[in-house]
């Protein structure tokens, strides 16, 4: 069966996220993909549609299954390998990581340039026990089209992962999760920092609000209604 890794990103003014992107694509063609760089079809300083690259990333390909993978990730060989196999036989999310550890400035420098591996970064914090859900996310075709792809409604930072987990597990099944960790390369944050515009925060505060109609979806029939794309 094959698989397909899709990237979002659109250009919006931080020059570590395309270095970022320039690190994490590296990775994935030693690991024998040639991704999907998705844009999401906006411009400029509007906010960015994860969803929208996601979906656009999808439809690009016949791949029965799919690697959504964030432009800051870097992950183990062996981890994407075992998500892989997971997804082609059950139905549902499967994360190729259970623990987020979360870079320095300093060693995400040095980890784009290869001065230093990722393992061996002290990272700034981390998530663990599969508290992050949505940097890097494996599927099959089938879960995808279970709830009708990812809701484009969300838009700029947060809650956009917490409503995919919710509605593909509504409609196809737990989240598994792969043992190991995954790195997170530096940039500009997207929930904290004086660079944070109003219709950042704006966005952020509507993704919640979103968010709260995913909790009380019960049926898959509901979270395609939510989804709103078929």
């Amino acid at each position: 069966m094959t698989a397909e890794v899709i990237v979002p990103h659109r250009e919006r003014g931080d020059p570590l996220r395309r270095a970022n992107l320039d690190r994490v694509l590296v990775m994935w063609r030693d690991y024998g993909y040639e991704p999907i760089v998705a844009d999401d079809g906006r411009s400029g300083v509007e906010q960015f549609n994860r969803s929208a690259a996601f979906n656009a990333g999808a439809a690009a390909t016949d791949a029965e299954v799919l690697i959504f993978a964030e432009s800051d990730m870097l992950v183990a060989r062996a981890q994407v390998e075992g998500a892989v196999d997971l997804a082609e036989r059950v139905s549902g999310m499967v994360i190729p990581f259970d623990e987020y550890r979360y870079l320095s400035p300093e060693d995400s420098e040095r980890a784009r340039s290869g001065d230093l591996g990722p393992a061996a970064a002290v990272p700034l914090w981390t998530m663990d026990r599969g508290r992050s859900i949505g940097a890097i996310t494996v599927m099959s075709r089938h879960t995808l089209d279970s709830a009708g792809g990812f809701d484009e409604n969300f838009l700029g930072n947060w809650y956009d992962d917490n409503a995919a987990k919710r509605a593909f597990e509504v409609c196809a099944g737990p989240t598994r999760w792969i043992p190991g960790p995954a790195f997170h390369l530096y940039h500009l944050p997207g929930h904290t920092g004086e660079h944070l515009t109003a219709a950042d925060k704006a966005a952020t505060a509507a993704n919640r609000a979103r968010f709260r109609r995913y909790q009380t979806a019960r049926t898959p029939e509901q979270i395609r209604a939510l989804v709103g794309r078929r």
